[in-house]
């Protein structure tokens, strides 16, 4: 075999052979699968089935902003060690706790967005004056006269 003709698995494979030749009759040996969950499994999978996937994950490791999952989890692990809440109320009052700290993870619950007059314009922009009248400059009136000209 040319060197150009080998497959790139060629290489692999003879460096680290298979124990066993590899053969279409063999029998495959079967071997229990253990199942492995840690206990916040079950919350997590709740909270998924309940709240969707709200914001973005990072899964990169050098993320330190934790996901919202992550923080609903922790609340909920927080108010399980604390006893005070029966169990079947404690997703409700986990997601109440992150509402306190401004995380709304039903967008129905969430404060109305306060949209600024689109009249009225901010202190802080520049004054022009006109004559000893001091007017507030808009951008409407920038392009405006910059599409009458």
């Amino acid at each position: 075999m040319k060197p150009a003709d080998k497959p790139l698995w060629y290489e692999v494979y003879e460096a680290f052979p298979p124990k066993l030749e590899p053969k279409f009759d063999r029998k495959v040996h079967e071997k229990q699968i253990r199942p492995i969950l840690y206990p916040e499994d079950m919350h997590r999978a709740q909270f998924y089935k309940k709240y969707g996937s709200p914001g973005s994950i990072r899964l990169s490791e050098d993320s330190k902003r934790p996901t919202l999952c992550q923080l609903f989890i922790e609340e909920y692990e927080r108010l399980l060690s604390e006893g005070s809440t029966p169990t079947e109320k404690l997703m409700d009052e986990a997601a109440l706790a992150l509402e306190l700290r401004g995380i709304y993870l039903d967008p129905s619950r969430a404060p109305p967005k306060v949209e600024a007059d689109p009249q009225q314009v901010p202190e802080s922009e520049p004054l022009k004056e006109q004559g000893n009248i001091k007017q507030k400059v808009r951008l409407a009136d920038i392009f405006k006269d910059s599409q009458e000209d």
